[in-house]
């Protein structure tokens, strides 16, 4: 198999760890494991820039526990949190 088929599938695997939909069919982003893109795409009003925020205090932090931690991350708010707060898990 060529490298590129193989980096795809590997993303694909990865991303449905990260990704998921509840029972309802509503998108669940795993705030520990997502990447960067996942989260970018998978929070409501969650850019680039916020996305790359809480990656950047993951990996300096640990993992997060509770929306009470994703407070802390910056330009994360209650706005935030309250869009995503059925979305977000931590498993």
């Amino acid at each position: 198999m060529n490298k590129k088929v193989i980096a795809f599938l590997a993303t694909m695997f990865l991303s449905v760890t990260a990704m998921a939909a509840d029972q309802q069919g509503r998108v669940q982003v795993n705030v520990n494991q997502a990447s960067f893109e996942e989260l970018d795409k998978g929070l409501l009003g969650v850019g680039p820039r916020i996305a790359m925020e809480i990656v950047k205090h993951r990996d300096q932090h640990g993992p997060y526990q509770s929306l009470d931690d994703l407070d802390k991350v910056k330009f994360v708010g209650a706005t935030i949190l309250e869009k995503n707060k059925s979305r977000i898990v931590f498993d």
